[in-house]
């Protein structure tokens, strides 16, 4: 049986395609990332931390002298494949620094960019691989009905849970089969169909939170919208119209504390606006319980 891994990796050129295919299972099943970057060599990020793969498909924590290297040509033609052979169509994503991938993964690229914002030569792409974890949320389940903020450094499944709690509620595991609806603007939570996101459950791909939100609560008559990162004051005053249409919203934030909280403008805003009861604050450290902060605790923590 494919993994997401394996899936992945059809997205790359031939000549970095066989190295990697033979990694060990176990190395699949746990990469987060696949880097590359231009006359060097291949990394993975597997478990946060960074793994070097060689010409014989093994990995090592150290940079060995047999490493897989990624030449411009491979990443050149990767980059293609990763736009499905349609840079133009992906013109707009790559403006941004990603490219929006099948299965819900995205690549970020990096290079030369000129006036208009066009990369023009690229030097590195980060392939993130998105998971499925099915029952990865149920612990959150209680706090979800009033809505919930995931919030989490980088790497610490932020979008994971979200998907699953999505898909949870969705599907009736907390004793009622809930509307949510998904403004997906970059097809990471729901792969473009690809991935479970429940019975009930309706996306809104490639929209921005904004016009998202805004479509979903005219047509769609939610109970829950969902989406990752607020990150405008648009998108924030999205999110106050739908505590004012009394929809709940589950959402993210790259923070890692209450203090990182706290100093976000946005995402104190959120927390205050009502659209969230409760936030919930991921580690990175493996089977580590979130952090579960109520809105009331958070209030009187700012007021003090």
């Amino acid at each position: 049986m494919k993994t997401e891994y394996d899936n992945t990796i059809e997205l790359l050129t031939d000549s970095l395609k066989r190295p990697l295919a033979f990694v060990l299972d176990e190395i699949k099943h746990n990469c987060e990332e696949i880097r590359l970057r231009v006359d060097s060599p291949i990394c993975l990020t597997v478990k946060g931390g960074v793994l070097f793969v060689c010409r014989d498909s093994t990995v090592c924590d150290a940079l060995p002298k047999n490493a897989l290297i990624a030449s411009k040509n491979d990443i050149q033609q990767t980059l293609s494949l990763l736009c499905r052979q349609s840079v133009y169509l992906h013109e707009n994503e790559i403006k941004q620094g990603f490219i929006s991938l099948p299965h819900g993964g995205r690549a970020g690229v990096c290079g030369v960019f000129n006036g208009d914002g066009m990369l023009i030569g690229v030097s590195s792409v980060n392939i993130r691989i998105a998971r499925q974890i099915f029952g990865c949320a149920k612990s959150l389940l209680p706090h979800a009905e009033g809505g919930l903020l995931i919030a989490g450094p980088p790497g610490s499944g932020k979008t994971t849970i979200l998907r699953d709690l999505v898909r949870l509620l969705s599907n009736g595991e907390n004793g009622r089969y809930y509307r949510v609806s998904v403004i997906d603007g970059r097809g990471e939570i729901g792969g473009f169909g690809t991935l479970d996101l429940g019975v009930n459950t309706d996306v809104l791909n490639m929209l921005d939170k904004a016009k998202g939100t805004e479509i979903a609560l005219r047509s769609m008559f939610p109970d829950f919208i969902a989406f990752d990162e607020i990150g405008t004051m648009a998108e924030l005053n999205s999110v106050k119209g739908c505590f004012n249409a009394g929809v709940k919203i589950i959402t993210t934030a790259h923070c890692s504390t209450k203090t990182e909280l706290f100093a976000r403008d946005v995402v104190r805003q959120i927390i205050e606006s009502g659209a969230v009861s409760t936030v919930a604050i991921l580690s990175k450290t493996l089977g580590a319980p979130p952090q579960i902060i109520n809105v009331g605790e958070f209030k009187k923590h700012a007021n003090d």
